[in-house]
């Protein structure tokens, strides 16, 4: 084979995007959802996969193709006794992946050197109809800044081909207008013990930067993305590597910051933005710069403690035993009753985050499952004579707190990066190489 045309590299796309393989059988799964369970949407998109999606693999790989619908999926196979060789073929000259779930295990560094012009194009418009959302909730601010996300499941641990594709998309011209990485860093930043955090990684930009370089081949996406590319008010955010990183919040390292789920190049590693992960991970268009100035403040953004952890009496007692038992063993826990009106004009708790939050949660009427629901100003507001109390380890406030309501069992932790207990810890366990900031 000489080369990939710009068809066989759009199925190509979608198998890396969606697809496993084993042996002489694939599957591509389309994740639509529910939006794609809507009876209007079902019909164009019935009719997407068997005008195009058959049509290119039967006149390009001379097999057909069949589809199914099962739990919210589309999923497209091969007919039986197909000769899947061809396409096997195509996949080891651009040295992509023959098995298993492809997005595991791909690396694009070569595809990139062999595909060219609309090729590229179509390739990348594969792998967009089997991950790109364009859910109404991926916005930046509001309604006026929709977005295109790029979803890439946290099981495949594969942190290099979410540089790579952004990366490649940023060499095409459209400006990312964030990335969420699946660590802990960056889905539970300020709670040490949320153990939810694995919610995998988004590509997000704003419609318009996306739409200026790129398109979906379903007919059903493209509708929709011209649909709320009108409603989009908000500019384009500069390059990346022109950015200026402002009013970064510190991280907790958190209990699984060493998980098995994380591969080796993020393990046991403190990132204090999505852009350091770009940064360490070796992206070109990553604001280097920018960075190394965050890590020449990481005691200011480190933090060994919870930033605000929510929940009941009992259990945050038990996590508070815990710091003290493992990190300070020759400190008690003092324990003290204070007036809220008195926390808060306190200067000790000054610096203390999350602490608004924590006695609006304390004190609300309503909850939603750990929010209050109402006005933050009014509850705390209401309960400035209310009386807490107050755990802390050693004889002062220079470490995490963990505050009750008494009333209702409800309690939360919050801490200071300052504090002279978490700053003890940095200087321990915090080692950094250039831009990379290990856990020892």
């Amino acid at each position: 084979m000489n080369k990939v045309n710009h068809i066989k590299a759009y199925l190509l796309g979608l198998l890396v995007g969606g697809g496993k393989i084993d042996k002489d059988v694939f599957v591509i799964d389309l994740p639509f959802k529910k939006w794609g369970m809507e009876p209007k949407r079902m019909n164009i998109i019935a009719a997407d996969i068997l005008t195009k999606i058959c049509q290119n693999f039967n006149n390009t790989y001379s097999f057909n193709v069949t589809y199914e619908i099962g739990n919210n999926k589309w999923l497209i196979k091969p007919i039986d006794g197909a000769d899947i060789s061809p396409l096997i073929e195509d996949l080891e000259f651009l040295k992509l992946p023959t098995g298993g779930f492809l997005l595991s295990t791909v690396d694009l560094t070569f595809a990139k050197t062999q595909l060219s012009g609309i090729s590229v194009e179509s390739f990348l418009s594969g792998i967009f109809d089997t991950r790109a959302s364009l859910t109404l909730s991926h916005r930046r601010f509001n309604d006026d800044a929709p977005v295109v996300s790029v979803e890439i499941p946290g099981s495949t641990k594969n942190f290099k081909f979410v540089v790579q594709l952004c990366s490649w998309l940023t060499d095409l011209g459209s400006i990312t207008d964030q990335i969420l990485y699946n660590h802990p860093n960056q889905h539970s930043g300020s709670d040490p013990n949320y153990t939810g955090w694995k919610k995998g990684f988004k590509i997000r930009f704003l419609v318009k930067s996306f739409l200026a370089q790129h398109s979906f081949a379903l007919q059903a996406k493209s509708i929709d993305v011209t649909k709320i590319q009108k409603q989009q008010k908000k500019e384009e955010q500069p390059p990346c590597y022109l950015r200026k990183l402002k009013q970064v919040s510190p991280v907790s390292v958190h209990s699984q910051q060493n998980s098995d789920e994380l591969p080796e190049e993020v393990r046991n590693k403190i990132f204090f933005h999505y852009h350091h992960f770009c940064a360490v991970l070796g992206c070109p268009h990553a604001p280097v710069e920018e960075i190394a100035k965050l890590v020449k403040q990481k005691n200011a953004l480190i933090n060994f403690f919870p930033r605000l952890s929510k929940g009941t009496k009992d259990e945050l007692t038990e996590t508070i035993t815990n710091i003290q038992l493992t990190s300070f063993p020759s400190k008690g826990i003092s324990r003290y009753n204070y007036i809220v009106k008195n926390i808060i004009e306190n200067d000790s708790f000054k610096s203390f985050s999350g602490l608004d939050q924590g006695i609006a949660y304390l004190f609300a009427p309503e909850l939603n499952g750990k929010r209050h629901i109402g006005s933050m100003a009014e509850i705390i507001e209401n309960s400035l004579n209310n009386e807490v109390h107050i755990l802390s380890i050693g004889n002062d406030f220079d470490s995490p707190l963990l505050i009750i309501n008494q009333l209702n069992d409800r309690a939360f932790i919050c801490s200071s990066v300052g504090n002279k207990l978490n700053q003890e810890l940095i200087k321990k366990h915090i080692k950094t190489t250039n831009l990379t900031v290990n856990l020892v």
